[in-house]
Parts: structure tokens; sequence; C-alpha cells
């Protein structure tokens, strides 16, 4: 295992695509959630029969590179684990990227577009339950979706049950009521959905994990995304079904009231470790 900025050319990951990463929201307090991401990649190293560093040890790694390589913040900077190469005694690398956020003050006011995707997510692939470097099939949803004039695209899996965007979580609000599909519909273990589910049972809203049909979701109240970089993002159009947006701060919506609490602990100073 080792930090290498150059990718070899019988690793795995440049063969195959065979990795893992994870894409952190780094702020002037540092980069945010670590240990929820380091859960996640080592769930994935596990099924991979990767070895990643421990926690801490990834955490150090990070916060060096971050050192390393000054940057104005907020900005996105992704870890990525390697398949490495066995058979050439090749150790899995950790390579870093770091990028500007995608997201604009106005898709908050607003929300964005969702395009409901004409392939399903096949739920059934242990590939859903990971962050894996094997891509293409998101990156092509997405293109999609993008040619339909959507933000983001929406999967259902195999079974017509509303998954998951192409990079983030689905979530909707009927009746006061938080919804949100199942993680056995095919929708990745998001970082920021475990914590707006956190923060739903803080706030004494009702949760509902399962399996729906696309018909629920166009009777819903409100609708959101999730994502690492993006918190909460409102939905003001499903293809051409149209949602209301309440604006920034009110009160008795349960998709601002998320927004808050999503902001304020994301905003809070890091724990010292």
């Amino acid at each position: 295992m080792f930090h290498n900025e150059t990718l070899f050319s019988h690793d795995r990951l440049a063969l195959f695509g065979f990795g893992l990463f994870e894409t952190l929201l780094i702020t002037a307090a540092g980069p945010l959630f670590v240990d929820l991401h380091w859960q996640r990649m080592n769930k994935g190293a596990d099924l991979l029969g990767l070895d990643l560093p421990a926690k801490h040890e990834w955490v150090k790694l990070v916060q060096k590179y971050i050192e390393e390589t000054p940057s104005s913040f907020p900005y996105a900077l992704r870890v990525t684990l390697s398949g490495g190469s066995p058979l050439n005694q090749l150790p899995s690398q950790v390579l870093f990227l770091k990028r500007a956020l995608p997201y604009t003050s106005d898709q908050y006011r607003l929300g964005i577009r969702l395009h409901l995707l004409p392939s399903p997510r096949n739920e059934l692939s242990p590939l859903v339950s990971i962050k894996s470097t094997n891509y293409l099939e998101n990156i092509l949803a997405k293109e999609e979706a993008m040619k339909n004039g959507a933000e983001e695209g929406l999967w259902l899996n195999t079974k017509g049950h509303i998954s998951e965007g192409t990079m983030s979580n689905l979530f909707f609000i009927k009746n006061e009521t938080l919804f949100t599909p199942s993680l056995a519909s095919g929708c990745l273990p998001g970082t920021r959905r475990q914590l707006i589910l956190n923060l739903a049972c803080s706030l004494q809203i009702p949760i509902c994990e399962g399996f729906y049909p696309f018909s629920n979701l166009l009777s819903a109240d409100e609708i959101f995304m999730t994502n690492a970089l993006m918190g909460v993002m409102p939905v003001r159009q499903v293809d051409d079904f149209p949602f209301s947006i309440a604006p920034l701060g009110t009160k008795n919506s349960g998709m601002r009231r998320l927004e808050l609490a999503y902001n304020e602990i994301k905003n809070a100073p890091l724990p010292i470790s």
C-alpha cells in the first residue's frame, strides 16, 4: 500500500476499473465526515479483497495531501484505492484528485430537474453496495439525463421500484413523513443518506425505508437528493411533473428543516482527534 501520483499501466484500476473511491468535501475546518467515508471504503475493500490503510493512517494521508496542495475552500477531494496487481506484486495505491464543487446557489434555491432513466438499476449486482471505480454505467446515465434537459437521472430497479440517482440518493416527503428507498432496492449506502436519516430521527420526523413505485414519487409533497458534495438538493421537476420548492429557511418544510440541520453539522467545528 502506498501513495503515488502515477497509476501504473498494469494496475487493475487502469485495466478493469477495479478499485474504490470516496469523494470528500473539504472545508476550512478540514475533511468532513471522514469516519463515514473510511467505513464505506473499508467495506468495499473487504468485498474486493483489497488492503486499506487503518483509519488513522488513511486520515493522515488525506490531511497530508490537503496541507501540501493548498486550495481555496470548499472543494471536492476524490480519494481512490486502486486494485493493484497481485500477479506483478504491485500493491494497491491511494490516489488523490481535487476539483471544484459543481453546484450553484440557484440550484439550492430553485431545485434541479430529474429525468427518469430508461434502463433499470440492477439491485442484485454486488457493485450497488460499494463505491466502485467501475463507474461507466453511472456516467452514461448522467449523460442521458443531461441530454434530456435534467441535472440528474433517476433509476428504477428491475422490479420497477425507485432506486437512486446516478450520483445521489433520493428522499421524498409525504404527509410530513420522510421516505427513502431501502438499500435492498439497489441504492448506494450514501454517507449523507445516513446523516439525513440520523437528523430526521433527532428532529422527530417519521422515517420509512422501503420499496416504492414511481407513482409514489409523483404524489410526494417534496423531493430532494443527497450526496457528499450537494448535501441536500431540492428537486423542482421529474421529467414533466413539477414540484413546489419551499423558500430557503421555511420552517414548515421538512426538506428545509433537514437542510438547515445538515448545514449546522456541516459547518460545526470538527472534533479534535
